[in-house]
């Protein structure tokens, strides 16, 4: 007797689930061949990787497209307004570390500060913007920050793991490039 649900065998759910992962990443990483497409093209991975998560019907391909379209205008945006940020934090630092003194410790310890929040909105606004549509960038920078507070195991794991990376630059610049785009 022919087995006719050979499809439905555990082996063969894992090996479409890890052909579909594997697919995912060709297109995040030709997605990111421009650093001007590399947010909304993780934008749209997460798209794709929460409806894989969610065991919903998808298409990677057609599904990443989709996403990629959708969401490459607000992604760029908000990538946009993070570099603004992250600049202003890095020149409050500089700042601070000119000044001498009381000042110059309150104002790196302001940076740092705003440093760890910025760090926090990165990590889960496009994760959120890949799931949800808002209309106003103020919105998803808002919840962003309420996930990481409200999971603040996941965001000390995220924060640790992108503080480690100028770190590892020095002594290791391979692995650097290699672990940057996790």
């Amino acid at each position: 007797m022919k087995n006719r649900h050979l499809n439905d065998s555990p082996f063969f759910r894992y090996m479409s689930f890890a052909g579909d992962v594997f697919l995912l990443h060709l297109c995040w990483l030709l997605g990111c061949v421009l650093a001007v497409t590399a947010r909304a093209s993780t934008t749209a991975a997460f798209s794709v990787a929460g409806k894989m998560a969610a065991k919903q019907e998808h298409r990677v391909f057609h599904d990443y497209g989709r996403a990629f379209r959708r969401d490459f205008a607000q992604a760029t945006r908000v990538w946009v307004l993070f570099i603004l940020l992250g600049l202003l934090i890095l020149a409050d630092y500089q700042l601070g570390l000119a000044n001498s003194g009381a000042l110059g410790g309150v104002l790196i310890a302001v940076a740092a500060a705003a440093a760890l929040l910025w760090l926090c909105a990165v990590g889960g606004s496009f994760a959120l913007l890949g799931r949800f549509v808002y209309a106003r960038s103020r919105d998803l920078l808002k919840d962003s920050l309420r996930i990481s507070l409200a999971r603040p195991k996941a965001a000390l794991i995220w924060v640790v793991g992108m503080a480690l990376l100028p770190l590892l630059y020095g002594p290791v610049p391979n692995l650097f490039w290699y672990l940057f785009p996790l």
